[in-house]
């Protein structure tokens, strides 16, 4: 990753990772190799039941959602924190820190001309197209689907389209946007999860990206795929990890 800004696109676990369908006809629990943003790798299982997920997000933080309390958690495992609360109160949160993160705001202001010719790119030049290439991942066969943003994004997904899970990326979609700074990338995620169509679970992808702050790349693919009860020990709060108060 280049800029210190960084490109935190939170929102591009939800394209992958969440899926599309609702509700899930079984839970499952897949287990992903991973590389984050900045390099780092790190081996992770996400869970994915009718009634909640949790799922790794680009950075290596966490994320869960509760769709009978209507409630959120958030894992910073690096600083060992988490918050949780319902999503009434997350958004809220949200929307405060969305509006504070100006980063690149002066900049862009500053140069009209490559402003509008970068906003004109995120939405002209959207598209997802099916390649009509197969791979089985994780012992499942996957389509390819490609989407792209002109020059400043590729996100290549492979689909197992014979697995529905429960999609929570509306539900979500406040609270990880607030992780993102640079209001263009904003628009770049909101383009993304419009785009997004086709029903199943990604097993494996890739994305590599370019904004006025920086560019950076971010990967993952399945290892290994079940279905069954999902542990209720997985939904607890991480044992020594410190709350965080707003």
């Amino acid at each position: 990753m280049s800029s210190r800004h960084g490109f935190r696109v939170i929102l591009l676990t939800i394209a992958f990772v969440l899926g599309v369908a609702y509700p899930a006809a079984a839970d499952y629990t897949v287990i992903f190799k991973y590389t984050l943003i900045g390099g780092d790798t790190l081996t992770r299982a996400n869970y994915y039941t009718n009634r909640r997920t949790r799922v790794t997000a680009p950075d290596g933080r966490e994320f869960m959602f509760d769709r009978k309390g209507d409630s959120v958690m958030v894992i910073n495992h690096k600083a060992r924190t988490y918050w949780a609360g319902k999503r009434s109160v997350a958004d809220t949160i949200a929307s405060r820190i969305i509006k504070g993160n100006r980063v690149g705001v002066e900049e862009m202001a500053a140069d009209p001309v490559k402003l509008d010719a970068m906003i004109s790119a995120f939405n002209d030049s959207i598209r997802v197209v099916r390649t009509y290439e197969q791979k089985k991942v994780a012992g499942v066969t996957c389509d390819q689907y490609v989407l792209t943003a002109g020059s400043y994004l590729t996100n290549v997904r492979w689909i197992a389209r014979s697995i529905d899970v429960a999609n929570y990326g509306p539900e979500m979609e406040k609270v990880v946007m607030a992780a993102i700074k640079d209001p263009l990338n904003r628009q770049l995620m909101r383009l993304v999860i419009a785009a997004r169509t086709k029903d199943g679970l990604p097993l494996a992808g890739r994305a590599t990206f370019r904004t006025h702050g920086g560019f950076g790349n971010y990967s993952f693919e399945a290892v290994s795929l079940k279905s069954g009860e999902v542990p209720t020990s997985v939904w607890k709060i991480p044992e020594g990890y410190t709350p965080i108060r707003p």
